[in-house]
């Protein structure tokens, strides 16, 4: 029996058996919180062994299904454990802007800490709904199937090299996902190599950018078998949670925008949007929405685009009253007050549409997605009431409000690529 005692550990993945489900392609899929009902129907018509099956079942007891299908998969050598501990390698090479740009990560279990210990950082908020959903299947799998995405701090000249030297050997798996980016995987299995790792991410700072909910939930999942088992100091499986770590400084780090789109708002305030929104900004009319996206990127920081149903117009907002804005956030660290998204929900969501946080939390009425075209296009047919087009947060705005000990609002960031699900998973009742 391997006795776990460092902060990053190796672990023996799951992997799918390439001998029977053949093109890793058909099989992986998009994180669960980015598959909607068309997109589950299409993965499940893909592959009778598409991850989705286990991550975001459609049956009517999922989490029941998931657990059988797993498995039965695991038994039948769909899925194979790597017969020896690893931390992998994870690079995924993607374009964005006109370049074509990597990102390396190490994939490893890390030991679990609550936020307050203050070496691993949440920086937006997190849904309830959501955090009961993952709890159900990790407790129903025992597994985690999808990784959680991190940031460690500081330069580390010693993971650079070791990034260096594992990238030239021969990947054990490699897939290009739907949106054409090449994701590759390395195992570094040596001891030196994992020592490596080890020690340099021993006392990091590591920031979630990915994953808040899964990452409470593998907190509860502790907490939860700690009371059964008690808590004796012996460090096992459930103490340690999947994530990828990737640099802070890496120039694959991309962070896009998360645009809103509202499905109802109120009549009355959206016909006396444009009157009450000068009240607090400086308002810009546009009618071609080519000219107002790029005027809205050129503006950069502060400036929000909305678009209406049943308008021709498209406006750009720029705050011009912050004190109004102090005033609707005076408990609101002014790290988080000046990001645009709090300005959004404070002073237009709130102040003009009557949106209030507990409604936005409560879910059903927002949707998020990074394409602005196809948020204004909905606005057009008529699908929406309100879309509103956001710049993205840099990764510096992300690292202040983290120190700061403050969260961003839900879904403040995106953070390009996406890890892909299926490629490897951390069974937890693997020693």
């Amino acid at each position: 029996m391997t006795r776990l005692s460092h902060r990053i550990e190796p672990f023996r993945a799951l992997h799918y058996n390439q001998e029977q489900v053949g093109n890793l392609r058909d099989v992986i899929a998009p994180p669960y919180d980015l598959i909607d009902v068309m997109r589950q129907d299409e993965l499940y018509r893909r592959s009778p062994y598409n991850v989705v099956r286990l991550e975001l079942g459609r049956e009517a007891d999922r989490y029941s299904a998931s657990a059988a299908t797993l498995a039965k998969w695991r038994a039948c050598e769909v899925l194979r454990v790597a017969p020896r501990p690893a931390i992998y390698l994870y690079r995924q090479r993607f374009e964005v802007g006109g370049r074509t740009l990597k990102r390396h990560g190490f994939v490893a279990r890390v030991r679990l800490e609550n936020f307050t210990q203050g070496r691993i950082l949440p920086h937006e908020k997190t849904f309830p709904a959501a955090k009961a959903d993952r709890l159900k299947l990790l407790t129903a799998l025992n597994t985690n199937v999808s990784s959680i995405f991190g940031l460690y701090s500081g330069a580390h000249a010693d993971l650079d090299a070791l990034i260096a030297k594992v990238s030239t050997r021969a990947p054990i798996a490699e897939v290009t996902d739907d949106l054409g980016i090449d994701n590759e995987l390395r195992a570094i299995e040596a001891p030196e190599e994992i020592a490596t790792v080890q020690r340099a991410l021993h006392a990091s700072l590591l920031l979630i950018a990915d994953g808040h909910h899964r990452y409470e939930t593998a907190l509860n999942f502790r907490e939860i078998h700690r009371v059964r088992e008690g808590d004796t100091g012996t460090l096992h499986a459930y103490d340690y949670t999947m994530m990828t770590l990737v640099g802070c400084d890496s120039p694959g780090l991309v962070i896009l925008p998360t645009h809103r789109l509202v499905k109802h708002l109120d009549a009355r305030a959206m016909a006396s949007f444009e009157r009450d929104a000068r009240e607090t900004f400086d308002v810009d009319e546009f009618t071609d929405r080519d000219r107002m996206r790029a005027e809205l990127t050129r503006r950069g920081r502060g400036t929000i685009a909305v678009a209406l149903r049943g308008s021709s117009k498209l406006w750009l907002l720029r705050l011009r009253d912050y004190q109004a804005l102090d005033a609707a956030l005076a408990q609101t660290p002014a790290v988080v007050r000046e990001l645009d998204v709090s300005i959004l929900h404070a002073m237009i969501f709130q102040r003009i549409f009557s949106v209030t946080p507990e409604a936005i939390k409560a879910g059903g009425n927002l949707e998020y997605t990074i394409d602005a075209g196809g948020a204004l296009d909905a606005i057009s047919s008529g699908r929406a009431d309100g879309a509103f087009i956001m710049n993205p947060p840099s990764i510096e705005d992300v690292q202040r409000v983290s120190d700061s000990g403050a969260t961003m609002p839900e879904k403040s960031t995106y953070f390009y690529p996406k890890l892909i699900t299926g490629l490897f998973m951390n069974p937890l009742d693997v020693d």
